[in-house]
């Protein structure tokens, strides 16, 4: 707090020393150096209030002043601490990527000292104006909702995969472009990710989205745990806590003639809800014919060499193992770039580290036979803490012309951490959701709750073929590389 103005009186010849007459006007106090309506509300409405509102996903409110001032001390020592708002991406002298991230919620050095000094001035609430808007969490400029037609409510013990084909629309014979896709889980307490694929009616497999159409519906959920999910390539790959998958015009997902979607999901096990989910998808649609193509591909998951590296306990043989009451558990896997059927080079556009309950550290870096041009012969990625609840997609905030690129040669390096004792509350919550004893057990890699992973998703862009008469595009000029095993990209 600031010091309070002190007085002193020095009696001199009985007269009162000079400048302290009393008629003289009391010194008025400093000024404040931060109020709430000037400086605190726009910090706190840009950084807090879009999840700490009255139906915010936030336990409580921070949407005025007196709640603010009642969680100040709170929100400053989380701040300080790294924990809020919720952004796990690190940058460590051991991998620190070259670029920052587009939308980054964390608070500049200007905005804290700004916070400290309205507490410690003693919150003043100065001239009253309006709170700025909230950032919306939502999709803007949303063209089309795809819902099911029926419900899913898991049942058993164990994790499911579930998968409804549903039709993004274009019935039209020219391509569409796609700059945001939104999945809303109608039960988030059950769906633990999904992955949105494409499949083409015209192409390797003439036909292809009417037959599976025929054969499940729109809109009706089947199981999809041990058969491959239908699809040509990945549009997008939804995990807890993400935001909106969101490009500009020059960047779009392309939409075949009659394609269809088919929407995975991983559910939790029933023991969680038995309640009704219908997660929907919304799309934004652009006219635009953009210059890159997005596309989504994933490195890690190695079960075994040479991919995966041997570590502590594996006595020479690499195996991907957790054991129990292993308070710093390290995981590595290397993977070099296959060729991409005559694509040279991919640009990445984002990152998405995915790994289960008890991770606490992902981190990714590419090894270039040599350096090309501005991209160095070793970069770091992406690196960050792991929080399953605040899972996100990093996208790289820098030119296209300066993201990083991938060729085939070069090596994605991935490694992960755990925590596997119970000092980690996410293993005492995988425990209690698998209706196991309150004691660590060895997690080994794979689907379920029980298990873990390490992977690094990417969204990946490549050139988008010319313009044609009317955007009508052939199957053929949208050359598509393999980028992986659509169905396997969770469950290596």
């Amino acid at each position: 707090m600031r010091s309070s103005l002190v007085l002193t009186v020095v009696p001199l010849l009985g007269l009162v020393a000079c400048g302290n007459d009393a008629t003289d006007p009391p010194e008025p106090p400093p000024a404040a150096r931060a109020t709430w309506f000037g400086d605190v509300a726009p910090i706190v409405a840009k950084h807090c209030m879009s999840c700490h509102s009255e139906d915010g996903i936030a336990p409580f409110a921070l949407t005025d002043y007196d709640a603010v001032v009642e969680n100040s001390l709170r929100m400053v020592d989380y701040i300080e601490k790294g924990l809020m708002p919720p952004f796990d991406a690190r940058e460590e002298p051991d991998c620190t990527p070259r670029f920052g991230w587009v939308d980054d919620p964390r608070l500049t050095d200007a905005e804290k000292n700004t916070l400290h000094a309205w507490i410690e001035d003693g919150y003043e609430r100065g001239t009253e104006a309006a709170i700025p808007p909230v950032p919306s969490i939502g999709l803007p400029g949303v063209t089309k909702t795809l819902a099911p037609v029926q419900g899913f409510v898991t049942s058993g013990t164990r994790d499911q995969f579930v998968c409804f084909v549903l039709d993004p629309g274009n019935s039209t014979p020219n391509v569409q472009w796609m700059t945001g896709l939104q999945v809303r889980p109608g039960n988030d307490l059950v769906v633990h990710h999904a992955v949105i694929t494409q499949i083409r009616n015209e192409g390797p497999t003439p036909g292809a989205a009417d037959a599976l159409v025929a054969q499940r519906g729109i809109g009706i959920p089947f199981p999809c745990d041990d058969q491959a999910t239908p699809g040509d390539f990945i549009v997008n790959i939804w995990t807890p806590g993400n935001q909106p998958m969101e490009t500009s015009a020059e960047v779009a997902v392309p939409i075949l003639p009659q394609a269809k979607f088919v929407m995975q999901i991983h559910y939790h096990p029933a023991g969680v809800t038995n309640d009704i989910d219908f997660t929907k998808i919304d799309l934004r649609i652009s006219n635009t014919w953009p210059q890159k193509m997005y596309f989504v591909t994933a490195f890690g998951n190695a079960d075994k060499a040479p991919q995966l590296e041997a570590g502590p306990g594996d006595n020479g043989t690499p195996r991907f193992l957790i054991p129990a009451n292993a308070a710093d558990h390290t995981e590595r896997m290397s993977v070099t770039i296959p060729d991409l059927g005559g694509v040279q080079e991919l640009q990445l556009f984002s990152a998405n580290p995915h790994m289960h309950l008890i991770g606490t550290h992902i981190s990714s870096k590419v090894v270039r036979p040599a350096a090309r041009g501005t991209q160095p012969k070793e970069e770091c990625l992406a690196n960050g803490g792991w929080n399953f609840d605040w899972q996100r997609t990093y996208i790289y905030d820098a030119p296209i012309a300066e993201l990083p690129t991938l060729s085939p040669g070069d090596r994605i390096e991935v490694s992960c951490r755990w925590d596997n004792t119970l000092a980690n509350p996410f293993v005492q919550r995988m425990l209690h959701d698998a209706n196991l004893p309150m004691m660590p057990i060895d997690v080994a890699l794979g689907e379920q709750t029980t298990n873990e992973m390490c992977l690094e998703i990417f969204g990946v862009l490549l050139d988008a073929p010319a313009r044609p008469p009317a955007a009508r595009l052939q199957a053929s000029a949208l050359q598509i590389p393999d980028l992986g095993a659509i169905p396997q990209l969770f469950r290596d």
